[in-house]
């Protein structure tokens, strides 16, 4: 019986000290307890948006509903960097303090806890589709990311790998892998909202910049990401040069002529002229570079700034017909 007892008693306090989990992290009675007794130390999980100058570190009461959980779960076990370089509040002397570190199985649990609890109304469904999301779209939102001084207080990863951009604000080099895309979607629509005098502004923005500079955000640190390519899409499978010719009538002859010659009567004040199609191989020109070219205007190829962006006017059927007709009708002879 002695025996039986110590065995017993050794085999308990292995299962005890070695998978805390098994005892622990099996419920939300866990959770409550790890972020009662630790996390709410230095983050709040209730209230009202407070200027970041009186906290200690970021809300979490919509952390349900800003992380993915994949990100979440290797935060909680300390296998991601500091989010800020110089720390959250970077009024105060920079300090790198230990955040907690959990096991596999307690992270999961907390992140589901977080995942069901700590949510918010405002995030709706966002308005970015990224399965439509265009690698043009991503070079214009990166773009767009320079024009609105984002650098100046987030950092981000050059092509070799070295951070640029000021270290004020939280890194976004792996944003795509970190962030919900609902979220960014109402956070851009207004970070006051979220943290009151924080140094982010309200910026004018469009909604089409807008799904440029969330989706090329999310696309962040996401290894191989697959990039829509709408000129394989059933539009193109279905162009049709016919219907094409009253696309270029209607919307390229006021520029580049009937015939594509260049002299359209917009032609007449334009400096530079517009491309005179006649004299071009179109046939022979990648349908990527024609769409983009149509679509996001002649700027985003590097050429004429009068090239008007017709995507927000031709539906996909259309820019799909006039390409169609130019490439069948334009062959540089």
């Amino acid at each position: 019986m002695w025996k039986l007892s110590i065995r017993s008693f050794a085999v308990l306090l292995l299962v005890m000290f070695s998978a805390p989990s098994v005892l622990w992290a099996g419920d939300d009675g866990f959770a409550e307890k790890i972020i009662g007794s630790q996390c709410s130390n230095c983050h709040r999980f209730e209230g009202k948006p407070k200027s970041k100058f009186k906290l200690k570190a970021p809300d979490l009461m919509w952390s349900g509903v800003k992380y993915q959980r994949p990100w979440l779960i290797r935060w909680l076990m300390g296998q991601e960097d500091n989010l800020y370089p110089n720390s959250y509040r970077w009024d105060k002397s920079r300090f790198s303090p230990k955040h907690m570190i959990s096991t596999r199985e307690e992270a999961t649990v907390l992140a589901e806890y977080m995942e069901k609890t700590y949510r918010d109304p405002r995030i709706k469904k966002s308005f970015v589709d990224m399965s439509t999301f265009t690698e043009m779209e991503a070079s214009l939102g990166a773009d767009i990311f320079r024009e609105y001084s984002c650098l100046g207080c987030h950092q981000l990863k050059d092509d070799e790998g070295n951070k640029m951009g000021g270290p004020i604000s939280v890194d976004l080099f792996d944003a795509g892998n970190r962030y919900t895309l609902d979220w960014w979607s109402r956070f851009a629509e207004n970070p006051q909202d979220f943290t009151p005098h924080s140094g982010e502004y309200l910026a004018d923005i469009s909604l089409r910049k807008a799904r440029h500079i969330i989706g090329y955000l999310m696309t962040l640190g996401v290894k191989d990401f697959k990039f829509h390519e709408p000129w394989n899409s059933k539009a193109f499978k279905n162009a049709d040069a016919k219907r094409g010719a009253q696309v270029y009538k209607e919307y390229c002859v006021q520029c580049h002529g009937p015939k594509g010659k260049g002299d359209g009567p917009g032609a007449k004040g334009l400096d530079p002229k517009p491309a005179v199609h006649a004299d071009l191989p179109l046939s022979d020109y990648p349908e990527d570079y024609l769409y983009n070219l149509i679509f996001y205007g002649g700027k985003s190829v590097g050429k004429s700034p009068n090239m008007p962006d017709w995507g927000l006017t031709l539906p996909e059927q259309s820019l799909a017909d006039v390409i169609a007709y130019v490439r069948s009708t334009f062959k540089g002879q």
